[in-house]
């Protein structure tokens, strides 16, 4: 099972509330993390990933496929206390992008760093290597161009088209979901279940060798997508 990030909208006691229902399932759990999941109290934001239970950015395999999970808030003005580097670094980057009108450049946005776009580049160098295929899961889209976009969107676009390996990216964040294909990957935006009070929002993917079939359930479509 894979969560897209929001676990919470606010508040660190939070926590205790919705993890223990993870817990109930029989089933791996893998985390990804959003920027609501960071909208506790400043001496709470650098451990967050501990409180749920998982690293910043990682990746697994089964099979012959290769799972990547990234970081989307490592550059932003909520998930890091005012003045550290990578603050500075979110504030300055916005105040450029909204110089250039860039659609993308609002404070709920978060981007990628250098360190973790170098770890990026060679976790896909290798599965290229091991004939592996790719999907990756990340809070914040990258394409189609929208609002929610991650700050450092053409980059990371830029990186992950560089490798046929790579099919398919699962993110959330725009909670009215969204779909693109470009250079053969499919960017899926699934919705968001903060919006469905009264029904569902989730989905079950079957991968296959040359297709990802996707069962969605509530205000989630069903999708058949080749690769």
């Amino acid at each position: 099972m894979i969560n897209l990030g929001d676990m919470i909208d606010r508040h660190w006691k939070s926590y205790d509330e919705i993890l223990p229902l993870f817990d109930k399932l029989k089933t791996p759990v893998y985390h990804v993390l959003g920027n609501h999941d960071y909208e506790v109290e400043n001496q709470y934001k650098s451990i967050v990933h501990k409180k749920i239970g998982t690293k910043r950015f990682y990746d697994f395999s089964i099979a012959k496929w290769r799972f990547i999970v990234l970081d989307g808030n490592e550059i932003s003005t909520f998930a890091n206390s005012a003045g550290s580097p990578h603050f500075l670094k979110a504030e300055k980057q916005l105040a450029d992008m909204e110089a250039q009108n860039l659609v993308n450049a609002n404070f709920w946005n978060g981007g990628i760093g250098r360190q973790q776009q170098e770890w990026l580049e060679n976790t896909l160098a290798n599965a290229s290597d091991n004939h592996e295929n790719v999907i990756i899961f990340c809070h914040y889209p990258i394409y189609p161009e929208d609002k929610h976009n991650l700050l450092n969107d053409k980059m990371i676009l830029e990186t992950i088209t560089y490798y046929d390996c790579v099919k398919a990216w699962f993110n959330g964040h725009n909670h009215v979901g969204n779909y693109g294909i470009f250079k053969n990957i499919h960017f899926i935006n699934v919705n968001g279940i903060v919006e469905t009070e009264s029904e569902l929002a989730f989905s079950i993917v079957d991968i296959q060798e040359n297709t990802m079939r996707i069962k969605g359930f509530g205000s989630e479509p069903d999708r058949v997508l080749s690769f």
